[in-house]
């Protein structure tokens, strides 16, 4: 028999089933890393990456989640504590414990959790045991998402009051994809974070920069912001000193 066909023959083989292998471990991975975690995202993460925030509304955001539970289990509990699953890292739940209108965050194993236990649920203690409760985590989880739209709301009406069509904008700070941005029309108005600045103008977007704003989004105008600042600062003290 031919060395070279069976040498070939062989090494087909090998391949095919590192292939499937390969295959099977993928299709392992994605279902464990991918579709169960689209279930699994802590909600106010969620909540924060599907809308452009404030640094100071983003915390805000987190900081009322307690709050928001303590009032739904004062509301709601009758008298039974209640166990939102903030979050899950190698196989240990974070959980935010309100009962009488105190919270605690505990942390449970998995092996003492339901089998069924996803995070943002809320859980009841029946005959010892943990059990999901449908109704308060839907219910709950609205609770939180109506406090988030409430914060954005109000965000979104104190930007437009600081965004005017045709006023020049200098960036004074970066902050991720967000910018400080002082409007040099209205000058000496105070400063204010923005957080819907153009992708195509965000590498560009730096200390500086001057932007203006046209027909509901700010476009690039020019790099002189610093001197156009020392203008306005310099025309200001003149007319104090009158």
């Amino acid at each position: 028999m031919n060395l070279d066909f069976v040498n070939d023959l062989f090494n087909n083989l090998k391949e095919d089933k590192f292939v499937q292998n390969f295959i099977k471990e993928l299709s392992n991975y994605l279902d464990n890393n991918f579709n169960s975690k689209s279930e699994e995202i802590p909600i106010i993460e969620d909540i924060l990456s599907k809308n452009n925030l404030t640094t100071g509304n983003k915390n805000s955001i987190r900081w009322k989640l307690n709050d928001v539970i303590s009032k739904y289990e004062q509301k709601n509990s009758d008298n039974d504590a209640i166990y939102f699953v903030k979050d899950k890292k190698n196989n240990v739940y974070t959980i935010l414990k309100a009962e009488n209108g105190n919270i605690e965050e505990v942390e449970i194993t998995k092996k003492d959790m339901p089998s069924n236990v996803k995070i943002n649920d809320v859980l009841k203690i029946r005959n010892d045991n943990y059990v999901v409760d449908d109704v308060s985590t839907k219910e709950l989880q609205e609770e939180i998402r109506n406090m988030a739209k409430e914060i954005l709301d109000k965000q979104n009406v104190n930007l437009n009051k600081n965004r005017k069509d045709g006023h020049l904008y200098m960036v004074t700070e970066e902050l991720g994809n967000n910018r400080f941005l002082w409007d040099l029309t209205d000058a000496p108005n105070k400063e204010f974070e923005e957080v819907d600045i153009p992708k195509d103008l965000l590498s560009m977007a730096t200390e500086g920069m001057v932007l203006k704003y046209v027909n509901g989004k700010y476009e690039y105008y020019s790099d002189d912001g610093f001197e156009r600042a020392e203008k306005i600062d310099s025309s200001l003290n003149i007319n104090s000193n009158k």
